[in-house]
């Protein structure tokens, strides 16, 4: 298991087990009852688009998290994986907005011609960072369910060459649509 994927594991635990987290209002701590959620993008089933997150709180109004995400639009595929850390200014974790920073790592391909005109797959392998704007709604009678949507951008930190080499920019733009559990 490569070293970064254990590192990611390991993060993701010690935030599952974190003690418990409160909200605060009017000088009052409120116990939390959610702390921890797992949610993936349904869009994945009809669409070429997937994802999968696990969040969790670490601190009154800080959660986390991990995500592992696919897209394929036409020849181009992103393949990401991702830390993040959000922080939810109303201090009640899992609802309501967010704003985070991510890191991670990015494989990308297109579809391209060589200089004999043969078709080849042209990859890019490289680390990411980023900026996310999230919000969520708890649903239901127990307010265990999630519904997330957000919007982000990440920066891609690889050389100008190694960008051109597979026509992608240096940022691009993230969208978010989750649906989820919390526990």
């Amino acid at each position: 298991m490569p070293t970064r994927l254990r590192g990611l594991i390991a993060l993701l635990v010690i935030a599952c087990a974190a003690s418990t987290a409160f909200a605060q209002t009017d000088g009052t701590l409120i116990p939390i009852r959610y702390r921890t959620y797992i949610g993936i993008n349904p869009l994945g089933i009809p669409f070429d688009v997937g994802s999968a997150e696990l969040e969790s709180a670490i601190a009154p109004g800080i959660t986390l998290g991990g995500l592992a995400s696919y897209t394929s639009v036409d020849d181009n595929r992103w393949l990401s994986f991702d830390a993040k850390v959000r922080y939810y200014p109303g201090e009640v974790v899992l609802r309501g907005f967010s704003i985070g920073l991510s890191a991670g790592s990015l494989r990308y391909s297109t579809s391209g011609s060589d200089s004999l005109g043969v078709q080849t797959r042209r990859v890019l392998n490289a680390p990411t960072i980023g900026v996310i704007t999230d919000y969520n709604w708890m649903l239901g009678t127990e307010r265990r369910f999630i519904v997330g949507t957000g919007l982000g951008a990440k920066r891609i930190l690889a050389s100008q060459e190694a960008r051109d080499r597979v026509d992608i920019s240096r940022a691009y733009v993230t969208v978010r649509f989750i649906v989820g559990l919390a526990f």
